[in-house]
């Protein structure tokens, strides 16, 4: 959607439109659109949960090393650093998780206060027999997408951490032509996801917290979380469910996830279950 577009749905001035969204993203209340392959087999993601003896040590050593690698984050919990790999690597340290990614599920968070979802999410956990089950968008596609060449791949890493640059300016660094350009963006939701990140009191206000579930109620943590006025991600690697929660600093918005989590443990949807904070990262 373009700026002249938004300003026609909220039915205001373009120039009103552009400060709003200028503020937004110098806040960083909404961040810039990124855009993530679904995981057909030719698109496959490798992560890695690390437990390594200095982890900013390999922060440091692995921004100047040529190596397959799109993402490293350090970390404390369950392990102290993440890869996120475009090709099996053997990295440094213990590895305490490891697999493919599946395809995103990304939220649309409500317009409410945390309080008031922490309230829906209460109320989803007393009634759990009405939530319907349905079946998990968190897939992996057993194909390869096709057609796809070099020019495409090329296109990708261009806007897949930034969607909104310039149609022109991907043209001239993906070397390619119009119409390739233009055929890939037309059919981009065939092949992957654009993420837009949201947080109403903007992105230093909350603590990105990675949660490792044993589950096989996908659907359900969905439809609970989902309640959280930040953007929450969900994804599958090795058999178990991640979900990535933007939580306040505050003890309810600290202990919410592990509260929930708990009771279903109790109720037996769900069978065990750790987490990290992601402390800082770095992407290619």
């Amino acid at each position: 959607m373009t700026k002249l577009q938004m300003a026609r749905r909220f039915k205001v001035n373009p120039n009103t439109l552009v400060t709003w969204w200028n503020s937004a993203i110098d806040n960083r209340i909404i961040l810039l659109p990124i855009f993530r392959r679904k995981s057909f087999k030719n698109f496959r993601e490798f992560f890695y949960f690390l437990k390594t003896r200095d982890p900013h040590k390999l922060f440091e050593v692995l921004q100047i090393k040529d190596l397959p690698i799109s993402y490293f984050s350090v970390q404390t919990g369950f392990c102290n650093f993440q890869i996120v790999a475009k090709e099996p690597i053997e990295p440094q340290g213990e590895v305490a998780l490891y697999g493919e990614r599946s395809d995103y599920f990304v939220t649309v968070p409500p317009k409410r206060e945390f309080r008031e979802s922490i309230r829906r999410i209460d109320a989803m956990l007393r009634n759990l027999d009405v939530l319907e089950p349905r079946e998990s968008p968190l897939k992996y596609h057993d194909e390869e997408y096709t057609p796809w060449d070099e020019k495409d791949e090329a296109i990708y890493w261009e806007i897949c951490n930034n969607l909104r640059i310039p149609f022109a300016s991907v043209v001239q660094s993906a070397e390619t032509y119009n119409d390739k350009a233009w055929a890939w963006f037309r059919n981009r939701e065939e092949f992957g996801d654009t993420m837009t990140f949201f947080f109403p009191r903007g992105e230093s206000a909350y603590i990105p917290s990675l949660y490792v579930i044993d589950t096989n109620h996908d659907s359900l943590l969905i439809d609970i979380f989902s309640q959280l006025p930040a953007t929450t991600v969900f994804y599958r690697i090795g058999g178990k469910v991640l979900m990535l929660a933007y939580l306040p600093f505050t003890s309810e918005g600290r202990s919410v996830v592990r509260k929930t989590l708990s009771i279903l443990e109790k109720e037996e949807l769900v069978t065990g279950y750790t987490n990290s904070i992601i402390e800082y990262h770095y992407r290619f």
